[in-house]
């Protein structure tokens, strides 16, 4: 049985980047924004189903949920894998699953930050309508806020990992990640970033209409943003209050 653990974070938070250097490390696999959500969401919805409510079998139910990741996953030749979705939205379900691993990282970047960086890729002329759309319920943003903030609600550990501190010291992100997951560390080739590629698959980002998940091969750095100049006055005061307050001890 494989160790699954889990990667709730925002968008334009580094993700992809991470996938890609972690996954040099043939201990460990980290997805690309994962599917599983949304395919047990699907499974889920059957039990709402005319057909499932005329012979209510359960239990055949659950045995594909308690399976979903363990079958997904049954092509990887790795132990370890880090699943990257929305998962603090199925925190009871996945306490059920009868899975190794279950621990649970956040990667976190300020809401006015993600927006602008949203802005500088889709290029909107109407800047504040299209930053609105993004922080409606359930939209990309809100659906990674709302799982940040169930795990950091909940009373489960949960290792926190901010957008500044993975491209400060990338290293000792990695290393703490690791250590979280009980994973050997294996230092990365930074010389050698490559855009995310698991098992032959890449990202294909002409179906979401911007360049979102193109990786810059060159050496990690943050490129800073001033926000007033991308971002109208109006935004910023809207949802400057939005962020979610980390108080985590010994991390």
């Amino acid at each position: 049985m494989i160790n699954i653990n889990f990667l709730v974070g925002m968008p334009r938070a580094g993700n992809t980047i991470l996938s890609s250097i972690l996954n040099q490390n043939p201990n460990v696999k980290m997805s690309a924004h994962s599917i599983l959500p949304t395919l047990l969401d699907s499974i889920l919805q059957i039990k709402n189903h005319e057909r499932f409510l005329n012979f209510p079998d359960s239990h055949g139910i659950d045995n594909i949920i308690e399976n979903i990741f363990d079958n997904y996953y049954k092509h990887y030749d790795c132990e370890n894998i880090i699943d990257r979705g929305a998962w603090g939205h199925y925190i009871n379900i996945i306490d059920q699953m009868p899975i190794k691993g279950k621990k649970y990282s956040v990667l976190y970047r300020p809401i006015l930050e993600v927006l602008a960086s949203f802005v500088k890729v889709r290029k909107p002329q109407h800047i504040n309508e299209f930053c609105d759309d993004l922080m409606m319920k359930d939209n990309i943003i809100t659906e990674g806020l709302t799982a940040i903030r169930n795990i950091v609600t909940s009373e489960k550990d949960y290792l926190l990992i901010t957008y500044d501190d993975l491209i400060k010291d990338f290293s000792k992100v990695l290393q703490k990640l690791c250590k979280y997951i009980n994973v050997s560390y294996i230092e990365p080739d930074y010389k050698n970033i490559k855009q995310l590629e698991i098992k032959g698959i890449k990202y294909n980002d002409t179906f979401i209409n911007g360049e979102f998940h193109t990786l810059d091969t060159g050496p990690v750095r943050k490129i800073e943003t001033d926000l007033e100049e991308i971002l109208p006055k109006e935004v910023i005061k809207k949802y400057e209050n939005f962020d979610i307050n980390f108080n985590i001890k010994g991390q």
